[in-house]
């Protein structure tokens, strides 16, 4: 299992008909709304041939919707106890895996993290039976929390909060 920090969702700004490839999402009209969108879906999506797509016939269009900040919004994914590390370290509750904070509380938990947190000894693999804990290595907090800073000013300068689940 992992966590993912990234920007909490906000509503779509559009949608477009495309495939998963770059090129046929890149090309696509963008719609105002999902029913607009829905009204201008191919009835035989199987045959429909979507400009910019690699592998014409064999792609199938989806209704896909449009973040307003694009395709290119930050996160940060870490495994379960990372991730209650992390939380512990920033003073947030880390019982569930799962909240949110407003961008200017997670930038200043983060600043203060970075301030007064000491350089991470790291933790040691374990092995029990069958099950192994791959640890973590030695200075492994820091980069961390400055990735987790970036995240947080990135969403500060889009109005968004932080969330992870």
């Amino acid at each position: 299992m992992s966590v993912t920090f990234t920007a909490a969702y906000v509503p779509a700004s559009a949608f477009i008909i495309s495939c998963v490839c770059p090129a046929a999402k890149a090309a696509a009209l963008p719609y105002a709304t999902y029913g607009t969108a829905q009204a201008a879906y191919p009835a035989e999506p199987l045959l429909a041939e979507l400009p910019g797509c690699e592998y014409p016939g064999r792609c199938r269009p989806f209704i896909l919707s449009l973040d307003p900040a694009g395709d290119d919004i930050p996160e940060i994914r870490l495994s379960n106890s990372n991730a209650r590390r992390i939380l512990n370290t920033l003073g947030l509750d880390s019982d569930d895996l799962v909240g949110s904070a407003t961008a200017e509380d997670f930038l200043g938990r983060c600043l203060i993290a970075t301030a007064l947190e000491p350089a991470d000894a790291g933790v040691p693999p374990v092995q029990d039976d069958n099950v192994t804990d791959c640890g973590r290595p030695a200075g492994y907090l820091q980069p961390l929390l400055t990735e987790l800073h970036t995240l947080a000013v990135w969403c500060t300068a889009q109005g968004r909060a932080v969330s992870w689940a």
